[in-house]
């Protein structure tokens, strides 16, 4: 009898624990904006908020030294993140950080926004999630004429390892592009840019140049 007594209160517990959690998901306010191969892409506008928090969440093939290959590769943005004109290391600032320049280009007849960033890398020894943070960073590069510079980027990777062949990201950016862009406009960029980004991620990770690579700070 107690037995089940005790599996019905675990039971209720467990139910619980699961409405709970559906509400704290709902409490983030985040709206599914896309949701195709596999790749979630989420937007949330709290108030007083501009603009919108954007969020990727989608598992990719690869491991985690492939990912770290692929995000210090930065002269190879270019070719695989969304809409990069160009993109090249500034600084070496140490083996887990670097602070990059990269120029975006705007869809007609929205001006080329540009940013220079500082990206580092933190590895839980116990879990093994790597979390990458990115944060623009002011005066480093001159300013381009006829290119408006980017005052505010934040950008989180939560990348966890679900096996040895395949990731779990969770990745959310928000920034503030300056001066004046149409809704529309911020919209795509925010919503298509992620989406094609990731998308091309999934096949990135699996070219030559990324495999083999290690870095002293990741423990695998």
């Amino acid at each position: 009898m107690f037995i089940k007594a005790g599996m019905r209160i675990a039971s209720v517990l467990v139910f619980f624990s699961l409405i709970g959690a559906a509400f704290g998901q709902l409490a983030e306010g985040w709206k599914l904006e896309k949701d195709k191969n596999g790749i979630k892409v989420y937007s949330r506008l709290q108030e007083g908020d501009q603009p919108k928090e954007i969020r990727v969440v989608c598992n990719v093939p690869g491991t985690i030294p492939q990912l770290v290959a692929y995000l210090f590769d930065v002269d190879n943005y270019e070719k695989v993140v969304y809409r990069t004109k160009s993109a090249r290391m500034v600084r070496r600032v140490r083996d887990n950080e670097f602070i990059y320049y990269t120029e975006i280009e705007s869809p007609w007849p929205v001006s080329n926004r540009d940013l220079v960033a500082r990206m580092t890398f933190q590895q839980n020894p116990a879990t093994k999630v790597l979390r990458v943070e990115a944060r623009q960073v002011p005066g480093l590069v001159p300013p381009k004429p006829n290119v408006v510079r980017i005052p505010y980027w934040h950008a989180v990777w939560t990348v966890r390892p679900l096996n040895d062949k395949q990731l779990h990201i969770d990745y959310t950016f928000k920034a503030e592009l300056g001066g004046e862009i149409p809704a529309g406009v911020i919209d795509l960029i925010a919503k298509t840019g992620p989406y094609q980004s990731f998308l091309s991620l999934n096949e990135t990770l699996r070219l030559p140049r990324y495999q083999g690579k290690t870095f002293p700070f990741l423990q695998l």
